[in-house]
């Protein structure tokens, strides 16, 4: 079971602050086990929380549970379930809510949420399948979501992990005078078709991993989704190989797309440069609306089973400007245990390495291992928080940055602004429970789960005031 603990901003000194702790008075009982918050995504007043293994409509099937704030609480609002499509359409482990995500339109207030069902079987077994759901009127001023769409892959053959991760974007594209809705899926088992000069006839699939895109135009009646072009060129698929896992995470703000490969390999360097990863980057054309696929972007210094790419984010800035973020948890320089890193990118040139603040215990920190920086426009993109759900011996940390105001590209573009943990970190089971082990951020609210092995595990959400509600035992807000 996981909880979640939800902070608001505080004041945006570049100072590193003494540690945050947020106080509740209630505990889970009894323990359940529904893998709770392993999906995680927070915008404008809403909390999105996959729970992959909820036992609701069938075994594993999955949910995703809705919250809305309402005057500085957040209530539930409505659980999503998967849907049976056709009658050879079981649910029964399918895992619904295994990664979110949610994007609104401020001006119309349409609202899409995205889940994946990363072990759906609709098109092969296991394969995943992706579901959207909007903000519809029932009438008489009852708002709901409805499912409105489930996606599956291209093929079998082709897709065998859809739905590793999932972002969905609305963007104005100055081209075309227009917005677009722009969704991202993740298959880090996807396979191409590789040219084998030692294979006739000269093809072999390999299983790179890869991303699949989809787009709508902007408008509350219009529900139709539709495969974007993707353009993918044979040079960048020759240089592919097997278990780069892209797709593993994956963002998307803008023009830019980006993908993280955690198993990319530096083949010059044998056994010395195995996993040391990648991040893939797309581009899309105003005027066409196709997504150009794909340059690959390295920090400066690779590290052997570093895992880059683990988590990733894209941020646009003013002036035509982009940040690219990507966690690299596994990454240290031969310590061990690792502590991790994350990687910034300011255009075109790597802009830091932020390392892991390092705390007592033997388990190092994972840091990078979850990350997130993308806040909405309306609300602010200049915030980064960053998990380490490993720190302290698995006690677990998260750690808020902020943009250096005085970044002129030889000094730090993130500043570390406050660590925080859980305010029962030294009571069993959460002394171990890894907080810090999802993390999300909208730009104004963060939020950040837990994870706490001890009878299964826990499950509840924290915030700054009292607990807002419980899963799998009694409270007021109980689901």
């Amino acid at each position: 079971m996981k909880f979640l603990l939800l902070f608001s901003l505080t004041c945006l000194s570049t100072s590193v602050l003494a540690e945050t702790q947020w106080i509740s008075d209630v505990e889970p009982n009894p323990l359940t086990f529904t893998e709770f918050g392993q999906g995680l995504a927070v915008m404008a007043g809403w909390l999105v929380v996959g729970d992959p293994f909820n036992d609701d409509v069938e075994n594993n099937a999955g949910a995703i549970h809705v919250y809305r704030d309402s005057n500085g609480q957040w209530v539930h609002f409505q659980t999503l379930y998967p849907q049976q499509v056709d009658m050879n359409d079981s649910l029964l482990g399918d895992e619904l809510g295994s990664s979110v995500d949610i994007e609104i339109n401020h001006i119309t207030g349409e609202i899409w949420i995205v889940g994946a069902a990363l072990k759906d079987d609709q098109l092969n077994l296991d394969t995943g399948a992706v579901y959207l759901y909007n903000f519809v009127d029932q009438g008489m001023g009852l708002f709901e979501f409805e499912f409105q769409k489930k996606i599956v892959g291209e093929s079998f053959l082709v897709n065998t992990n859809f739905g590793s991760s999932v972002a969905i974007n609305l963007d104005y594209i100055e081209e075309i005078d227009s917005n677009e809705w722009v969704l991202v899926v993740g298959d880090d088992g996807k396979f191409y078709d590789l040219e084998d000069d030692s294979i006739p006839p000269n093809v072999t699939r390999t299983r790179t991993g890869g991303v699949n895109v989809y787009k709508k135009n902007d408008g509350i009646a219009d529900i139709f989704w539709e495969e974007a072009t993707v353009q993918t060129g044979q040079i960048y698929l020759n240089g592919l190989t097997g278990n780069d896992f892209i797709g593993r995470s994956v963002a998307i703000d803008g023009k830019f797309i980006v993908a993280g490969a955690p198993g990319d390999d530096d083949h010059d360097l044998g056994t010395e440069g195995i996993e040391m990863g990648a991040v893939h980057v797309l581009t899309r054309d105003g005027l066409t609306q196709t997504w150009a696929c794909c340059s690959i972007i390295y920090p400066d210094e690779r590290i052997k089973l570093g895992r880059l790419g683990t988590d990733v984010d894209v941020i646009k800035q003013p002036n035509n400007n982009r940040i690219i973020l990507a966690g690299a948890p596994d990454g240290d320089n031969g310590n061990s245990p690792p502590n991790g890193s994350v990687y910034a990118w300011f255009n075109a040139a790597m802009a830091q390495r932020i390392q892991a603040p390092q705390f007592p215990g033997v388990t190092g920190e994972y840091f990078g291992s979850t990350l997130a920086a993308n806040g909405d426009a309306y609300l602010g993109t200049n915030q980064l928080v960053v998990g380490a759900p490993r720190s302290g011996d698995s006690l677990g940390r998260v750690h808020k940055y902020v943009i250096n105001p005085e970044f002129d590209g030889m000094n730090d573009l993130y500043l570390l602004n406050e660590t925080i943990v859980a305010y029962d970190n030294q009571n069993s089971p959460w002394n171990t429970g890894r907080f810090g082990t999802k993390v999300a951020t909208d730009g104004r609210t963060h939020a950040a789960s837990s994870r706490a092995n001890l009878v299964g595990n826990h499950s509840k959400v924290y915030s700054q005031e009292q607990p807002i509600f419980a899963s799998g035992f009694g409270s007021p807000f109980q689901q």
